[in-house]
């Protein structure tokens, strides 16, 4: 049986999975900061998509044995994917974490946020057609109707 042969990538094929990982990175939740407020002795991670989470120290299993005093040194991970404390020894996922802490009811309001940040053809030529009927009809009651 002879050696598979694979034929080199084109600079089109690059060009196009480099545009690719930029979208994905564009969608996904990451965390773009991350503090420990030592007055309320609770984690901050603030997400790539605005959002926002405080959770109390103690509700993190791998941060309920570490001093206060160390927790100062909590970092993102350089691709944002987790939280890390390099003196313990400690590599949190944000996923996990976030999933573990959100209802599913948050994870659908995030995931419609997403949504309706997305810009496609089909979505253009709907709205100009709903635009030209006038657009989106008024709330019975509004302000608008007195």
């Amino acid at each position: 049986m002879g050696a598979v042969k694979i034929p080199p990538t084109t600079d089109e094929e690059l060009r196009k999975a480099v545009a690719a990982g930029h979208r994905r990175r564009a969608m996904e939740r990451r965390a773009a900061s991350v503090r420990y407020d030592a007055d309320r002795d609770a984690i901050e991670i603030e997400l790539t998509d605005g959002a926002a989470v405080r959770l109390p120290r103690a509700m993190v299993e791998e941060f309920r044995d570490v001093p206060p005093a160390d927790m100062a040194a909590v970092r993102v991970s350089p691709a944002g994917y987790g939280i890390k404390l390099d003196q313990h020894d400690i590599n949190i996922s944000v996923h996990g974490l976030i999933g573990a802490l959100a209802t599913a009811g948050d994870m659908a309001a995030s995931l419609g946020k997403l949504g309706g940040a997305v810009r496609s053809k089909a979505k253009s030529i709907s709205a100009r057609a709903n635009g030209a009927k006038g657009g989106r009809p008024r709330k019975v009651g509004s302000p608008h109707d007195l």
